[in-house]
């Protein structure tokens, strides 16, 4: 992994600093009458002292102005690499899944619905009857009918619709053949004056057993 510039600046002045630490000790070791020249020569002593003073006051500002370059160079570096990463980045494309949209055909829905029902929608087919359909339960979607055509009957699967549709047709046909061929009333009335009421009212299960047949594949064909 190559250096980063911040590393670079931080070394190359700490390297600075120490070439004038080391420049300034070595002066003093060749030179020692230059720092140490007499002991009785007050005067001396106190040059060599504020000469190494200064030298160490060099040292400690050079390696502060480095340190901020370095901050400043390594800063600098870091937003350049993020906006190369950027850049760099394909940008993603949405891809909307069958739950989003699902949800909003749920909430336009909910929304068209609450529409309909306030005062800001008006049409003269909003009156009570068959005609108009009542805000939220559309009789077709999309050219289907709904479960909202069977009524009442919505509620019920098209396993428990079938079930009564067969229980219907048995009880009808039983009535109806009983009526009619296997217990004749009208010969019975005409002898008795009286018929079996329990024929005619099993005999009306058959009709209905028709529209419960019809109810169940319209539940069937919604997936229910």
């Amino acid at each position: 992994m190559a250096p980063s510039r911040f590393a670079m600046a931080a070394a190359a002045t700490a390297a600075v600093g120490f070439i004038n630490v080391a420049t300034t000790h070595a002066a003093a070791f060749l030179a020692p009458s230059a720092a140490v020249a007499r002991p009785s020569a007050v005067g001396t002593t106190q040059t060599g002292e504020s000469a190494s003073s200064q030298g160490w006051g060099a040292t400690v500002a050079a390696v502060t102005v480095g340190a901020h370059v370095g901050l400043v160079v390594a800063a600098s570096y870091g937003r350049r690499s993020v906006a190369r990463r950027a850049e760099s980045t394909p940008a993603t494309t949405y891809m909307e899944s069958a739950a989003d949209e699902r949800l909003f055909e749920q909430v336009y829905l909910d929304y068209a619905t609450e529409y309909l029902k306030g005062p800001m929608y008006h049409n003269d087919l909003k009156v009570q009857g068959f005609l108009p359909e009542y805000p939220g339960d559309p009789m077709f979607k999309q050219g289907k009918m709904t479960s909202n055509v069977v009524g009442n009957l919505k509620t019920f699967s098209s396993n428990e619709l079938a079930f009564f549709a067969v229980l219907f047709f048995a009880i009808g046909l039983y009535g109806t053949l009983m009526f009619w061929w296997f217990d004749p009333q009208f010969l019975r009335a005409d002898l008795t004056g009286q018929i079996n009421p329990s024929y005619v009212i099993e005999a009306l299960f058959l009709p209905v057993s028709f529209f419960m047949h019809i109810a169940c594949y319209i539940q069937r064909k919604n997936g229910k």
